[in-house]
Protein backbone atom coordinates (compact mmCIF):
# COMPACT_ATOMS: atom_id res chain seq x y z
CA UNK A 1 0.00 0.00 0.00
CA UNK A 2 1.36 3.40 -0.94
CA UNK A 3 0.61 6.15 0.93
CA UNK A 4 1.99 9.72 1.03
CA UNK A 5 3.41 10.99 4.67
CA UNK A 6 1.03 13.18 6.41
CA UNK A 7 0.49 16.65 5.88
CA UNK A 8 -2.56 17.88 7.21
CA UNK A 9 -4.04 21.21 6.39
CA UNK A 10 -5.18 22.74 9.78
CA UNK A 11 -8.24 24.82 10.49
CA UNK A 12 -7.25 28.32 11.41
CA UNK A 13 -9.89 28.24 14.35
CA UNK A 14 -8.11 25.74 16.39
CA UNK A 15 -5.98 26.27 19.51
CA UNK A 16 -2.05 25.61 19.35
CA UNK A 17 -3.58 22.08 21.58
CA UNK A 18 -5.77 21.17 18.59
CA UNK A 19 -2.62 21.66 16.41
CA UNK A 20 -0.75 19.10 18.33
CA UNK A 21 -3.83 17.11 18.67
CA UNK A 22 -4.11 16.79 15.02
CA UNK A 23 -0.39 16.56 14.02
CA UNK A 24 -0.29 13.25 16.12
CA UNK A 25 -3.65 11.80 14.69
CA UNK A 26 -2.45 12.07 11.70
CA UNK A 27 1.36 10.41 12.05
CA UNK A 28 -0.63 7.67 13.94
CA UNK A 29 -3.38 6.87 11.66
CA UNK A 30 -0.66 6.91 8.76
CA UNK A 31 1.43 4.10 11.14
CA UNK A 32 -2.18 2.07 11.37
CA UNK A 33 -2.83 2.50 7.61
CA UNK A 34 0.44 0.68 6.85
CA UNK A 35 0.47 -2.04 9.67
CA UNK A 36 -2.55 -1.88 11.25
CA UNK A 37 -1.29 -3.46 15.09
CA UNK A 38 -3.44 -3.35 18.01
CA UNK A 39 -1.80 -1.17 20.06
CA UNK A 40 -1.42 1.62 17.34
CA UNK A 41 -5.67 1.62 17.85
CA UNK A 42 -4.92 1.71 21.89
CA UNK A 43 -2.95 5.04 21.37
CA UNK A 44 -5.60 6.29 18.94
CA UNK A 45 -7.92 5.71 22.08
CA UNK A 46 -5.31 7.96 24.16
CA UNK A 47 -5.61 10.47 21.08
CA UNK A 48 -9.44 10.71 21.79
CA UNK A 49 -8.94 11.08 25.41
CA UNK A 50 -6.27 13.61 24.93
CA UNK A 51 -8.58 15.84 22.42
CA UNK A 52 -11.55 16.01 25.37
CA UNK A 53 -9.22 16.83 27.94
CA UNK A 54 -7.82 19.55 25.33
CA UNK A 55 -11.79 20.70 24.67
CA UNK A 56 -12.50 19.25 21.28
CA UNK A 57 -15.63 17.89 20.60
CA UNK A 58 -16.92 15.05 18.34
CA UNK A 59 -16.74 17.19 15.12
CA UNK A 60 -13.41 18.99 15.81
CA UNK A 61 -12.35 15.46 15.37
CA UNK A 62 -14.50 14.79 12.73
CA UNK A 63 -12.15 17.53 10.69
CA UNK A 64 -9.21 15.91 12.39
CA UNK A 65 -9.79 12.70 10.64
CA UNK A 66 -10.73 13.81 7.22
CA UNK A 67 -7.58 16.34 6.72
CA UNK A 68 -5.50 13.25 8.14
CA UNK A 69 -7.19 11.16 5.85
CA UNK A 70 -7.06 12.93 2.53
CA UNK A 71 -3.48 13.53 3.34
CA UNK A 72 -2.79 10.34 3.51
CA UNK A 73 -4.73 8.83 0.38
CA UNK A 74 -3.09 9.31 -2.93
CA UNK A 75 -4.17 8.81 -6.61
CA UNK A 76 -2.21 5.82 -7.02
CA UNK A 77 -4.37 3.44 -4.87
CA UNK A 78 -6.60 0.78 -6.66
CA UNK A 79 -10.36 0.61 -6.31
CA UNK A 80 -9.70 -2.60 -3.37
CA UNK A 81 -6.68 -0.85 -1.74
CA UNK A 82 -8.84 2.18 -1.12
CA UNK A 83 -11.69 0.20 0.65
CA UNK A 84 -9.44 -1.46 2.64
CA UNK A 85 -7.76 1.88 3.56
CA UNK A 86 -11.10 3.78 4.21
CA UNK A 87 -12.44 0.65 6.04
CA UNK A 88 -9.12 0.90 8.17
CA UNK A 89 -9.45 3.99 8.56
CA UNK A 90 -12.79 4.42 9.91
CA UNK A 91 -11.80 1.60 12.49
CA UNK A 92 -9.55 3.92 13.92
CA UNK A 93 -11.74 7.04 13.57
CA UNK A 94 -14.24 4.66 15.76
CA UNK A 95 -11.44 4.04 18.24
CA UNK A 96 -10.51 7.62 18.86
CA UNK A 97 -14.12 8.37 19.38
CA UNK A 98 -14.81 5.58 21.94
CA UNK A 99 -13.52 7.90 24.91
CA UNK A 100 -16.30 10.46 23.16
CA UNK A 101 -18.83 8.00 23.58
CA UNK A 102 -17.77 6.98 27.42
CA UNK A 103 -17.91 10.70 28.74
CA UNK A 104 -20.90 11.61 26.92
CA UNK A 105 -22.91 8.02 27.90
CA UNK A 106 -21.28 9.18 31.56
CA UNK A 107 -22.72 12.48 31.13
CA UNK A 108 -26.31 10.94 30.07
CA UNK A 109 -26.30 8.79 33.11
CA UNK A 110 -25.34 11.34 35.79
CA UNK A 111 -27.75 14.12 34.60
CA UNK A 112 -30.91 11.24 34.56
CA UNK A 113 -29.32 10.40 38.26
CA UNK A 114 -29.02 14.06 39.30
CA UNK A 115 -32.99 14.33 37.45
CA UNK A 116 -34.11 11.55 39.68
CA UNK A 117 -32.34 13.27 42.80
CA UNK A 118 -34.05 16.60 42.36
CA UNK A 119 -37.55 14.74 41.54
CA UNK A 120 -36.81 13.46 44.84
CA UNK A 121 -35.66 16.27 46.96
CA UNK A 122 -39.14 17.90 45.50
CA UNK A 123 -40.77 15.36 46.63
CA UNK A 124 -39.20 15.34 50.01
CA UNK A 125 -39.63 19.16 50.78
CA UNK A 126 -43.21 18.72 49.70
CA UNK A 127 -43.53 16.58 52.48
CA UNK A 128 -41.63 18.28 54.93
CA UNK A 129 -44.07 21.50 54.04
CA UNK A 130 -47.08 19.49 54.72
CA UNK A 131 -45.55 18.16 57.39
CA UNK A 132 -44.61 21.72 58.80
CA UNK A 133 -48.62 22.84 58.41
CA UNK A 134 -49.18 19.73 60.17
CA UNK A 135 -47.28 20.42 63.05
CA UNK A 136 -48.94 23.97 63.43
CA UNK A 137 -51.95 22.78 63.05
CA UNK A 138 -51.57 20.17 65.99
CA UNK A 139 -49.66 22.84 67.87
CA UNK A 140 -52.38 25.12 67.39
CA UNK A 141 -54.95 22.52 68.63
CA UNK A 142 -52.98 20.86 71.55
CA UNK A 143 -52.87 24.78 73.02
CA UNK A 144 -56.45 25.02 72.38
CA UNK A 145 -57.38 21.79 73.92
CA UNK A 146 -54.75 22.98 76.79
CA UNK A 147 -57.23 25.78 77.64
CA UNK A 148 -60.05 23.54 77.54
CA UNK A 149 -58.31 21.48 80.44
CA UNK A 150 -57.97 24.10 82.03
CA UNK A 151 -61.36 25.78 81.74
CA UNK A 152 -62.96 22.38 82.95
CA UNK A 153 -60.86 22.49 85.85
CA UNK A 154 -61.97 25.81 86.75
CA UNK A 155 -65.24 25.06 86.55
CA UNK A 156 -64.70 21.77 88.56
CA UNK A 157 -62.68 23.30 90.72
CA UNK A 158 -65.61 26.35 90.85
CA UNK A 159 -68.79 24.18 91.01
CA UNK A 160 -67.62 21.01 92.86
CA UNK A 161 -64.79 21.95 95.20
CA UNK A 162 -65.52 25.91 95.66
CA UNK A 163 -69.44 25.00 95.99
CA UNK A 164 -68.60 22.41 99.04
CA UNK A 165 -66.05 24.73 100.50
CA UNK A 166 -68.63 27.27 100.35
CA UNK A 167 -71.55 25.45 102.32
CA UNK A 168 -69.01 24.15 105.11
CA UNK A 169 -68.02 27.57 105.59
CA UNK A 170 -71.85 28.66 105.87
CA UNK A 171 -72.61 25.78 108.25
CA UNK A 172 -69.59 26.31 110.58
CA UNK A 173 -70.51 29.92 110.84
CA UNK A 174 -74.20 29.07 111.53
CA UNK A 175 -73.04 26.95 114.47
CA UNK A 176 -70.29 29.56 115.94
CA UNK A 177 -73.35 32.14 115.91
CA UNK A 178 -75.74 29.96 117.65
CA UNK A 179 -74.25 29.83 121.03
CA UNK A 180 -76.32 26.83 121.78
CA UNK A 181 -76.72 24.36 119.91
CA UNK A 182 -79.58 21.13 120.04
CA UNK A 183 -77.11 18.03 120.30
CA UNK A 184 -79.04 16.36 117.54
CA UNK A 185 -78.94 18.83 115.16
CA UNK A 186 -75.15 19.69 115.89
CA UNK A 187 -74.42 15.91 115.23
CA UNK A 188 -76.18 16.17 111.78
CA UNK A 189 -74.38 19.17 110.62
CA UNK A 190 -71.25 17.60 111.17
CA UNK A 191 -72.07 14.52 109.60
CA UNK A 192 -72.98 17.12 105.90
CA UNK A 193 -69.64 18.49 106.50
CA UNK A 194 -68.28 15.30 106.87
CA UNK A 195 -69.28 14.07 103.82
CA UNK A 196 -68.89 17.56 101.62
CA UNK A 197 -65.25 16.80 103.07
CA UNK A 198 -64.87 13.19 101.96
CA UNK A 199 -66.68 14.90 98.61
CA UNK A 200 -64.19 17.22 97.97
CA UNK A 201 -61.34 15.13 98.69
CA UNK A 202 -62.40 12.36 96.34
CA UNK A 203 -62.28 15.36 93.89
CA UNK A 204 -58.96 16.70 94.09
CA UNK A 205 -57.78 13.26 94.61
CA UNK A 206 -59.18 12.47 91.01
CA UNK A 207 -57.94 15.60 89.53
CA UNK A 208 -54.55 15.01 91.25
CA UNK A 209 -54.71 11.21 89.53
CA UNK A 210 -55.67 12.65 86.02
CA UNK A 211 -52.99 15.56 86.37
CA UNK A 212 -50.46 12.80 87.36
CA UNK A 213 -50.28 9.82 89.44
CA UNK A 214 -48.42 9.73 92.37
CA UNK A 215 -47.98 5.95 92.53
CA UNK A 216 -46.80 5.95 89.62
CA UNK A 217 -43.51 7.62 91.09
CA UNK A 218 -43.47 5.82 94.21
CA UNK A 219 -44.63 2.61 93.23
CA UNK A 220 -44.17 1.92 89.99
CA UNK A 221 -46.10 1.56 86.43
CA UNK A 222 -47.53 -2.02 87.59
CA UNK A 223 -49.62 -0.72 90.99
CA UNK A 224 -50.37 2.81 89.06
CA UNK A 225 -51.61 0.72 86.24
CA UNK A 226 -53.75 -1.77 88.26
CA UNK A 227 -55.26 1.05 90.60
CA UNK A 228 -56.28 3.18 87.27
CA UNK A 229 -57.93 0.64 85.53
CA UNK A 230 -59.97 -0.74 88.63
CA UNK A 231 -60.97 3.18 89.23
CA UNK A 232 -61.88 3.19 85.52
CA UNK A 233 -63.92 0.12 85.63
CA UNK A 234 -65.77 1.41 88.99
CA UNK A 235 -66.28 4.68 87.27
CA UNK A 236 -67.19 3.44 84.01
CA UNK A 237 -69.31 0.26 84.58
CA UNK A 238 -66.91 -1.50 81.91
CA UNK A 239 -65.44 -4.80 82.57
CA UNK A 240 -61.61 -4.83 82.47
CA UNK A 241 -59.29 -7.62 82.43
CA UNK A 242 -55.79 -6.55 83.38
CA UNK A 243 -52.74 -8.80 82.52
CA UNK A 244 -49.62 -7.24 83.89
CA UNK A 245 -45.58 -9.08 82.85
CA UNK A 246 -42.86 -7.75 85.72
CA UNK A 247 -40.98 -6.82 82.67
CA UNK A 248 -42.66 -3.55 82.30
CA UNK A 249 -40.40 -2.35 85.28
CA UNK A 250 -37.29 -2.51 83.10
CA UNK A 251 -38.80 0.26 81.33
CA UNK A 252 -37.01 3.80 81.80
CA UNK A 253 -39.04 6.65 83.82
CA UNK A 254 -40.27 8.29 80.35
CA UNK A 255 -41.00 4.91 78.58
CA UNK A 256 -43.30 3.86 82.29
CA UNK A 257 -44.97 7.24 81.64
CA UNK A 258 -45.76 6.54 77.80
CA UNK A 259 -47.15 3.34 78.88
CA UNK A 260 -49.30 4.88 81.35
CA UNK A 261 -50.31 8.08 79.57
CA UNK A 262 -51.45 5.87 76.11
CA UNK A 263 -53.55 3.87 78.57
CA UNK A 264 -54.80 6.37 80.27
CA UNK A 265 -55.96 8.27 76.73
CA UNK A 266 -57.18 4.46 75.08
CA UNK A 267 -59.57 3.67 78.24
CA UNK A 268 -60.58 7.24 77.71
CA UNK A 269 -61.93 7.25 74.04
CA UNK A 270 -63.08 3.62 74.94
CA UNK A 271 -65.57 5.26 77.44
CA UNK A 272 -66.51 8.05 75.34
CA UNK A 273 -66.71 6.46 72.01
CA UNK A 274 -67.13 2.70 71.77
CA UNK A 275 -69.81 1.54 73.11
CA UNK A 276 -67.98 -1.44 74.34
CA UNK A 277 -68.84 -3.84 77.36
CA UNK A 278 -65.50 -5.14 77.76
CA UNK A 279 -61.86 -4.27 77.76
CA UNK A 280 -58.66 -6.04 77.86
CA UNK A 281 -55.46 -4.19 78.68
CA UNK A 282 -52.29 -6.70 78.35
CA UNK A 283 -48.21 -6.05 79.09
CA UNK A 284 -46.51 -8.83 77.83
CA UNK A 285 -42.56 -9.14 76.86
CA UNK A 286 -41.18 -9.45 73.49
CA UNK A 287 -37.77 -10.13 72.18
CA UNK A 288 -36.61 -6.50 73.10
CA UNK A 289 -38.96 -4.82 74.45
CA UNK A 290 -42.50 -4.33 75.91
CA UNK A 291 -45.72 -4.74 74.22
CA UNK A 292 -48.80 -3.38 75.49
CA UNK A 293 -52.51 -4.36 74.14
CA UNK A 294 -55.43 -2.49 74.40
CA UNK A 295 -58.53 -4.17 73.23
CA UNK A 296 -61.76 -3.73 73.59
CA UNK A 297 -65.46 -5.11 72.07
CA UNK A 298 -66.76 -1.70 70.91
CA UNK A 299 -67.76 -0.28 67.53
CA UNK A 300 -65.58 0.47 64.88
CA UNK A 301 -63.90 3.49 63.03
CA UNK A 302 -62.01 4.22 59.96
CA UNK A 303 -58.51 4.87 61.58
CA UNK A 304 -57.03 6.29 58.05
CA UNK A 305 -60.08 8.89 58.42
CA UNK A 306 -59.82 9.69 61.86
CA UNK A 307 -55.71 9.63 61.48
CA UNK A 308 -55.92 12.64 58.82
CA UNK A 309 -58.77 13.89 60.38
CA UNK A 310 -58.66 17.53 61.91
CA UNK A 311 -59.18 19.20 65.72
CA UNK A 312 -60.02 17.04 68.43
CA UNK A 313 -61.19 14.11 66.88
CA UNK A 314 -57.13 13.51 65.47
CA UNK A 315 -55.58 14.78 68.41
CA UNK A 316 -55.81 11.74 70.56
CA UNK A 317 -54.37 9.36 68.23
CA UNK A 318 -51.66 12.11 67.12
CA UNK A 319 -50.81 12.66 70.61
CA UNK A 320 -50.21 8.87 71.33
CA UNK A 321 -48.44 7.77 68.34
CA UNK A 322 -46.38 11.17 68.91
CA UNK A 323 -45.20 10.02 72.72
CA UNK A 324 -44.34 6.54 71.59
CA UNK A 325 -42.16 8.09 68.57
CA UNK A 326 -40.23 10.15 70.86
CA UNK A 327 -39.54 6.60 72.83
CA UNK A 328 -38.18 4.94 69.94
CA UNK A 329 -41.56 2.73 69.84
CA UNK A 330 -43.81 1.28 67.47
CA UNK A 331 -47.44 2.13 67.72
CA UNK A 332 -50.73 1.00 65.95
CA UNK A 333 -54.47 0.86 65.88
CA UNK A 334 -56.48 -1.40 64.16
CA UNK A 335 -60.56 -1.22 63.69
CA UNK A 336 -62.89 -3.84 62.11
CA UNK A 337 -66.75 -4.34 62.26
CA UNK A 338 -68.35 -6.91 64.33
CA UNK A 339 -63.85 -7.25 66.26
CA UNK A 340 -63.44 -3.53 68.18
CA UNK A 341 -60.31 -1.68 68.35
CA UNK A 342 -56.83 -2.81 69.51
CA UNK A 343 -53.93 0.07 70.22
CA UNK A 344 -51.29 -1.77 69.73
CA UNK A 345 -47.38 -0.14 71.43
CA UNK A 346 -44.16 -1.79 71.67
CA UNK A 347 -41.50 -0.27 73.34
CA UNK A 348 -37.46 -1.05 73.66
CA UNK A 349 -36.04 -1.53 76.53
CA UNK A 350 -33.06 1.34 77.29
CA UNK A 351 -33.92 3.12 74.98
CA UNK A 352 -32.01 6.57 75.30
CA UNK A 353 -34.95 8.95 73.87
CA UNK A 354 -36.71 10.48 76.80
CA UNK A 355 -39.96 12.65 77.02
CA UNK A 356 -41.20 14.97 79.63
CA UNK A 357 -44.82 14.68 81.07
Amino acid sequence: MRLCWPCVILDHSMNSRGHRCSRQYAATLHRYLVRQQERLLQQAYELGRKAIASGLGVLDMARIHQQALASCLTRALSTEKRTRTLKAAETFFMETLSPFEVTHRGFRKANIELHQVNEALQRRNAELAALSRDLRNLSKQVLHVQEEERKHISRELHDEVGQALTAINMNLGMLQRNGSVDAKLLKKKIAAMQNLLGQTMDTVHRFARELRPAILDELGLLPAMRSYTKDFAERTGLRVRFTDSSEAEKLNEAQKTVVFRVAQESLTNVAKHAHASRVAVSLRKIMDGLQMQIKDNGKAFDVARQLSASGKKRLGLVGMQERVRLVNGRFAVKSARGKGTSVTVEIPFQSRSAVAD
